[in-house]
């Protein structure tokens, strides 16, 4: 583009250094026709000074690092020659002499026989009895089962010997938290058995009240009336005053251990 440029310029100013001669002559020429002759003045010669084009300053090349080429190197076994020469060793065991001399024979008693230890039988040891410990109390209570009856609230049942029969004569206590509650006597007969209703048979009774009530009764066998000296354990017994889903009758059994 430069080139071109520098090109342009020096035509234009050929062009203009001609155009200068040809007006140089015409004026000379209408001069000598019309009158004194002028002095011709000179015109100066323009003054083009060219641009260099710059040049391309080549991009340095990476020089390559020289590689390092390993040389191989053979080793060589050096033999060991021994130049020490041996020198033996002269036996220094001198044997000595025999000699005979006799020793005196001793008599060495014969060990005797140590008696045999008898085999002993380790008796086997019997197994210790095993003790059944002795019941806490005198008596054992348990419930036996429930009935619903809104026109009542009772805790009732039965005081029975080891064997099972009837024991009569013997006192119950039944209270609640508050209220120190009563005794029954119980009997030697059992007073629902000739009733038509299964559930009525018992020979103590503790009716606590004509309604339902919401209560927890508790229950144990005492040694005589108004006694608070349980000779059993004490059997808890709960009823509620929801005739429809609750308890209200409790039957619980004594028995003499």
């Amino acid at each position: 583009m430069k080139n071109v440029r520098n090109r342009v310029a020096i035509l234009l100013a050929v062009i203009a250094l001609v155009a200068g001669t040809l007006a140089c002559s015409t004026s000379t020429l209408i001069g000598r026709q019309s009158g004194p002759t002028a002095t011709p003045t000179k015109t100066p010669k323009p003054t083009f000074s060219v641009t260099p084009t710059p040049t391309e300053t080549p991009i340095p090349t990476d020089t390559p690092s020289p590689t390092f080429t390993p040389t191989p190197v053979t080793p060589t076994n050096t033999p060991v020659v021994l130049t020490a020469t041996p020198t033996p060793v002269p036996p220094t065991d001198t044997p000595a002499p025999p000699t005979d001399t006799p020793v005196p024979p001793t008599n060495t008693p014969k060990p005797t026989a140590k008696p045999k230890p008898k085999a002993t039988k380790t008796p086997t040891p019997k197994p210790a009895p095993t003790n059944t410990p002795r019941p806490q109390y005198a008596w054992s209570g348990a419930v036996d089962f429930t009935l619903t009856n809104c026109g009542l609230t009772r805790v009732f049942g039965f005081t029975l010997a080891n064997n099972g029969a009837l024991a009569g004569d013997i006192w119950v206590h039944y209270w609640a938290d508050g209220w120190e509650g009563d005794w029954a006597k119980s009997q030697w007969t059992d007073f629902g058995a000739g009733t038509s209703w299964k559930g009525d048979e018992g020979n103590w009774d503790g009716t606590i009240d004509t309604r339902a009530r919401d209560g927890v009764w508790h229950t144990c066998v005492t040694a005589q009336d108004n006694s608070w000296d349980c000779i059993s354990n004490i059997v808890d017994a709960a009823t509620s005053s929801n005739c429809e889903t609750g308890v209200q009758v409790v039957h619980i059994t004594f028995r003499k251990n």
